[in-house]
């Protein structure tokens, strides 16, 4: 295998870990509402309008007020949702900034731009391709085109790293190569493979 152009990480499952029941626990403790009604906001489509950047935290702090019965403002809001991320995968931030040497090191994710509060400090990826910012989700086609015109390369080019079997195979589809994350170690026999780092 060649090494390519760029490299693209998604965020959520792979630089960032999560875990869904954090934030339950962090709705419930702010709110006092009960766990399923937690859940239940959470279900909303306010989320996929943040994502898609159909929606800021404003409108967030508005649907958390109105659902709870209890005044939320945007930063708190935007808190809220982020206390979904556990601490940063350090190791994979650390690698991440050895390739870029080397390559392109960039994002590519279904976040809302609040996600950037959760990096860890001097942190970076340059490109960052949100779906909030690009208006499209993976795996649409739509999504992947956008990535492929901001950073001007081929599908060919791009090496694409995520932890959702559904979004390797799409960019696969598109001719890009794509590692289905599963462990730090597995990843980087699989860079190995490419020559990397």
């Amino acid at each position: 295998m060649t090494a390519p152009a760029a490299i693209l990480f998604d965020l959520g499952g792979v630089l960032l870990p999560f875990d869904r029941e954090r934030r339950v626990a962090a709705i419930v403790a702010r709110t006092g509402a009960e766990a399923d009604a937690a859940r239940a906001f959470m279900a909303r489509d306010i989320h996929r309008r943040l994502d898609t950047g159909e929606a800021n935290e404003f409108d967030l702090a508005s649907e958390f007020s109105d659902f709870f019965g209890v005044r939320v403002g945007p930063v708190e809001a935007g808190d809220l949702i982020a206390s979904v991320f556990e601490p940063p995968n350090d190791a994979l931030w650390k690698l991440a900034d050895r390739l870029r040497s080397r390559v392109i090191v960039g994002g590519f994710s279904d976040n809302p731009a609040l996600v950037r509060q959760v990096f860890p400090p001097q942190a970076f990826l340059e490109p960052l391709f949100l779906s909030c910012e690009i208006r499209a989700c993976k795996p649409s086609a739509e999504a992947f085109a956008a990535v492929e015109q901001g950073l001007g390369l081929a599908g060919g080019d791009i090496l694409f790293i995520d932890d959702t079997a559904g979004n390797v195979t799409a960019a696969q589809a598109r001719g890009w190569d794509a590692i289905c994350f599963t462990s730090n170690a597995a990843l980087v026999a699989e860079l190995a493979a490419r020559g990397l780092p």
